[in-house]
């Protein structure tokens, strides 16, 4: 055999070596919808979460997701669902916890996983107490040294911001500023500005 035909035998078996071997599939899997939300705590989302498998960008079916909540409390329906023709699986829903802030949604297939948020916020308030500037003394016509304030809850006790809170001078005469109702803030606090006894 000549050395030409060694060649020309050896390029023909790397060339059909390469061509029976197809190229490993790329699976993956990407959130389709369902991440970011906000809704009031212990509510179920608008948008239940959803995942997408493909496999080199060509849909997945028939494959099981478990759904589970990692953060924030909380409860889901249908923890376990398997992709459409479209490779999607979406989890039946997902209910926040009782507390306000990060909740956090995990979807997972063997090594495969992707991660979703939502933020819990207070819900309508139902308690009201006193934060600061009870209790103080002062000389007759003058300013006490700490403004009155209040804190707002839910009923989960998370603090409930944005609530109007009037102050009102109800014994004793003397004034209030403002005379305006105040809103509470992140933190649920409402304070005057100034109480003045009479």
């Amino acid at each position: 055999m000549k050395e030409t035909d060694r060649i020309l035998l050896t390029g023909v078996i790397i060339l059909v070596l390469l061509m029976a071997a197809p190229a490993a599939a790329v699976r993956s899997m990407t959130i389709n919808a369902g991440n970011g939300q906000t809704a009031t705590v212990a509510s179920a989302l608008a948008v239940s979460p959803s995942i997408r498998i493909t496999d080199d960008g060509d849909p997945v079916s028939g494959v099981r997701v478990t759904f589970t909540v990692t953060g924030g409390g909380g409860t889901v329906t249908g923890p376990v669902a398997v992709t459409n023709a479209n490779g999607i699986a979406t989890v039946g829903s997902w209910r926040l916890g009782t507390q306000a802030g990060t909740n956090a949604l995990r979807a997972a297939n063997g090594s495969l996983a992707v991660a979703f948020t939502a933020t819990g916020t207070a819900g309508a308030a139902t308690r009201m107490e006193k934060y600061g500037g009870d209790g103080q003394s002062a000389a007759v016509s003058t300013a006490v040294a700490i403004p009155p304030s209040v804190r707002v809850f839910d009923v989960y006790q998370n603090p409930v911001p944005g609530r109007q809170v009037l102050f009102t001078v109800s014994v004793g005469g003397g004034t209030v500023v403002p005379v305006t109702a105040l809103s509470t803030n992140a933190n649920g606090i409402a304070a005057v500005t100034q109480w003045n006894l009479g």
